[in-house]
């Protein structure tokens, strides 16, 4: 026989109502089965179930959200609003015309890199799918794999790592010479400094991918073909395109920085730009580069007028995309002036702002 008592503490009395009593008989008959009975016997008026019960009941600490328990919660920042954002980027854009050239262009070879191993992921899984190739009518899934496997890597491998992409550069140049926190000369040799290294590391990548007979080797050699079907003019305008969608992603990142976000955050904020422009069959010049030095090595007949044609009007469809609209108009558009209305709501809603 086990019997246990327990009282909130005051004085016992006979008939209290505050009081808790629990049986427990435990009987064996040892020439048959166990046999367990079990008889709990309580008493408990109503009137206890509020006071003694929770009395009796050990404390319970608080529970915690699972998040915390797991490490911590990190309190989500307040999204920027767009004129702080542009704001940001004119900063950055004059501290990289500022940069000492050896640096620039050694960050330029780096960027140029990431740009070749998004372009070596590209080709070898979403241009290597079938015999039908991804820009034919009806493949639709083809592009799509195209363009989200392969080059939002290498925007966000730039991104993270420091790097200096000449594409990358454009819409902060393009923003930095609007608000005049940067000169002609010092953004020519930004560009300058920062496309040769660009393309040291592009090439040096292709190189890589063909000698060393990566599954991306042979699929550069029909991507670069039909780069080169196209005219002139479809060329530039397919580079404004990827220049302004690139100039976005930039954009998108810097948000996504200034409102204290994780490696997640800048991965996510530059995946749907890239992937739509890769998707779209839009040009982008550093990628170009890539494509026709891997081709070239693996064995691809590409002409050398075609090629430098299509650098040419790639480059400056990319100039015109990212950094005059992306950079130079954008940023004017949320300029001081017109960022005042904005600033109206931001000072009404701070604390005191109505007052």
């Amino acid at each position: 026989l086990w019997s246990a008592r327990r009282t909130t503490g005051r004085p016992q009395r006979e008939n209290s109502k505050r009081e808790i009593r629990c049986d427990l008989r435990l009987i064996v008959q040892p020439t048959k089965m166990a046999k367990v009975t079990l008889s709990v016997r309580s008493t408990l008026l109503l009137a206890s179930l509020l006071g003694p019960a929770a009395a009796l009941s050990p404390a319970r600490t608080p529970q915690l959200p699972l998040l915390a328990l797991r490490g911590g919660s990190r309190p989500a920042a307040p999204t920027p609003a767009a004129h702080q954002v542009f704001r940001n980027i004119e900063d950055e854009g004059a501290r990289r015309c500022a940069e000492p050239s050896d640096k620039l262009f050694w960050k330029s070879i780096v960027a140029g890199a990431c740009v070749g191993l998004g372009g070596t992921l590209c080709a070898g899984i979403g241009g290597d799918i079938g015999d039908v190739p991804f820009w034919a009518p009806g493949q639709g899934l083809k592009r799509f794999a195209f363009g989200a496997i392969g080059f939002p890597l290498s925007i966000a491998l730039v991104a993270l790592t420091g790097s200096s992409a000449w594409t990358g550069n454009l819409p902060m140049v393009g923003a930095a010479l609007r608000a005049g926190k940067a000169d002609l000369a010092s953004a020519a040799r930004l560009l300058g400094i920062n496309y040769a290294g660009c393309f040291v590391g592009t090439v040096l990548l292709g190189m890589l991918t063909a000698f060393a007979a990566l599954p991306a080797a042979m699929p550069t050699i029909g991507i670069s073909l039909h780069k080169l079907e196209l005219t002139g003019l479809q060329t530039l305008l397919r580079g404004v395109g990827g220049g302004a969608l690139i100039s976005l992603a930039i954009t998108l990142a810097n948000c996504a920085v200034q409102s204290g976000g994780s490696v997640a955050d800048v991965v996510v904020a530059v995946f749907l730009p890239i992937m739509t422009y890769v998707a779209c069959d839009f040009e982008h010049v550093l990628a170009n580069f890539y494509f026709f030095a891997s081709a070239i090595c693996a064995g691809g007949e590409l002409a050398l007028a075609p090629v430098l044609r299509n650098l040419l009007f790639s480059t400056a469809g990319n100039l015109i995309g990212a950094c005059a609209l992306g950079g130079y108009f954008l940023t004017w558009a949320n300029g001081p002036v017109a960022a005042e209305p904005e600033k109206r709501v931001e000072a009404a809603a701070a604390p005191g702002g109505g007052a």
